[in-house]
């Protein structure tokens, strides 16, 4: 097998410094792209979900907005501990 080809362009490129990636410039670009999606307009169009008056009843009942209220009680069914945040 002739391996000669793949020789030469170790050769060839072995003098070039590859380019640094510039992360903010790519950030940009990425979250351009997603503004611009269909999906990103479709959620723009979409009316937002009403903000739950109790996350247990939210999750009991598996209103639409059930996965943030079990977020907001933080794997605590005491509404006063769950407020206070984190205990550890």
């Amino acid at each position: 097998m002739d391996l000669s080809f793949f020789r030469r362009a170790e050769q060839r490129f072995a003098s070039r410094t590859p380019a640094s990636l510039d992360f903010d410039m790519l950030v940009a670009a990425l979250r351009s792209q997603c503004e611009a999606g269909p999906a990103a307009l479709i959620r723009a169009a979409a009316p937002t979900a009403p903000r739950f008056a109790d996350p247990i009843a939210e999750i009991l009942l598996a209103g639409p907005a059930w996965h943030e209220a079990v977020a907001a009680q933080g794997g605590c069914f005491n509404a006063e501990i769950a407020r206070q945040g984190p205990v550890n």
